[in-house]
């Protein structure tokens, strides 16, 4: 299990990509878990229980099938299951790395100085996109840029769409 967390911080840390991790069923599964889980924990601090879970199901769904769509288009639809386990594995971490940021701000409540978690949060999610910007550039075979164009254009809709659940 540090074999697998040491890979995910290393593909957080530019150092490797999705082809390094291994294929197969068992570690997508566990990683979609564990994306679920800590977007759920995240979440819940905000959100209602059922929202909480409506928005992640949407999350991943919009996620594997625009993953899916893009691997078609690109010819390499053999790399959907690393690229997944890497974007859900490594949004894991990134949600673990949240939660604590996510309760400073809620903890500080509505008239609370949340200036700072802001701007850590901020600098999450501006990580977050860049990771899945060097995910998607290696599972596609494209320029930086074009990865981190697909992960911008993914993470707006996905906040749009699981605003519409949540609004």
């Amino acid at each position: 299990m540090r074999a697998l967390f040491e890979l995910f911080l290393d593909i957080c840390l530019f150092r490797k990509g999705p082809q390094d991790l291994p294929a197969g069923m068992a570690l997508l599964k566990l990683c979609l878990l564990g994306y679920g889980l800590s977007g759920f924990v995240v979440l819940q601090l905000s959100t209602p229980a059922p929202v909480a879970i409506l928005q992640i199901l949407l999350d991943l769904v919009l996620l594997a099938g625009l993953l899916h769509l893009a691997l078609l288009a690109r010819r390499h639809p053999r790399r959907f299951e690393q690229t997944l386990s890497a974007l859900t594995g490594t949004g894991t971490l990134m949600g673990l790395l949240a939660l604590p940021v996510m309760t400073w701000i809620v903890g500080q409540g509505p008239e609370g100085d949340i200036q700072l978690p802001s701007l850590l949060l901020l600098v999450l999610m501006a990580w977050s996109i860049a990771i899945m910007a060097h995910i998607l550039r290696h599972a596609l075979d494209v320029p930086v840029w074009v990865g981190a164009l697909g992960a911008l254009g993914y993470t707006f809709l996905s906040w749009t769409l699981t605003g519409w659940v949540g609004g």
